[in-house]
């Protein structure tokens, strides 16, 4: 009886440690093509890097969802079909006649040029990568938001580029001698599991651009300036060089603006 009244004081006890502390619950599944990006501070900019990069600040971010990839010329290719054959501002999305383009139209439909579905949609404005984000049900990463995911969230090693101090490791760049985009996911992940965000192309965020932005900037959730000329880009591309490719490095252009090294990735709020 003693040995039965130890054991049941045991699980008497083990339940009431169960009840004040919970097992914590698995995390919902992302939605297909992203990941998780989970809340949390970070120091943003660089000392060692441009002016623009300066001042070094904290920013605490809520979680987020992010592509994993760069969205692909076949993502895009099926919001032309469902959106472009009746919308009137399709020349201000894709500059479909630039022979880099990567996409054509071919008996009323839209299609990858072939060899390039797995290629990150270039040649697309910042209109172009918002609107295709509105459809999805998602947005443009903010500039802080691109940068936390590039650094690796809160699983971040500290690296100079998206996933390693080596940019041959993470990047498709200046140096790969390449004529266009690679294929997505062709170069190892960072910490969190997304691609190329060091290289390939140049990804439009959601933010204006203003070099001393950082030195007014919110400390939470931040958004950019309220009014600009030009949009934040990100990343570097294959015709970029390293310096270009770091997690902390700035670029802006006109929204208008396309090019052959000019992409987007979309977030989603959980």
């Amino acid at each position: 009886m003693k040995k039965w009244g130890a054991f049941f004081i045991f699980i008497f006890v083990l339940v009431c440690a169960c009840s004040k502390n919970p097992a914590k619950q698995d995390k919902p599944s992302p939605p297909e093509g992203m990941v998780l990006v989970d809340g949390g501070s970070f120091q943003m900019g660089s000392e060692k890097g441009d002016d623009n990069e300066k001042p070094v600040h904290t920013v605490t971010l809520s979680a987020f969802y992010i592509s994993k990839y760069e969205i692909t010329n076949g993502e895009f290719c099926d919001f032309l079909n469902e959106n472009g054959n009746q919308n009137r501002f399709i020349n201000t999305w894709l500059d479909i006649d630039d022979p880099d383009c990567l996409i054509a139209k071919e008996d009323g439909l839209y299609q990858p040029k072939p060899g390039f579905t797995n290629h990150p949609v270039v040649e697309v404005s910042w209109y172009g990568a918002k609107s295709f984000c509105s459809w999805k049900g998602g947005r443009l990463p903010t500039e802080a938001e691109w940068e936390f995911a590039a650094r690796g969230g809160t699983e971040s090693y500290g690296f100079l580029y998206s996933g390693s101090d080596f940019a041959k490791k993470v990047a498709h760049y200046f140096n790969n001698f390449s004529t266009h985009v690679s294929e997505v996911g062709i170069k190892i992940s960072n910490e969190i599991g997304t691609h190329d965000m060091s290289g390939n192309a140049w990804e439009w965020c959601a933010d204006w651009y203003k070099e001393s932005y950082y030195s007014e900037s919110d400390s939470i959730n931040p958004e950019g300036p309220v009014s600009g000329i030009s949009r934040v880009v990100r990343g570097g591309s294959w015709l970029s060089y390293t310096n270009v490719l770091r997690c902390s490095a700035r670029g802006y252009y006109k929204p208008e603006f396309t090019d052959n090294n000019y992409g987007f990735r979309l977030v989603i709020d959980p």
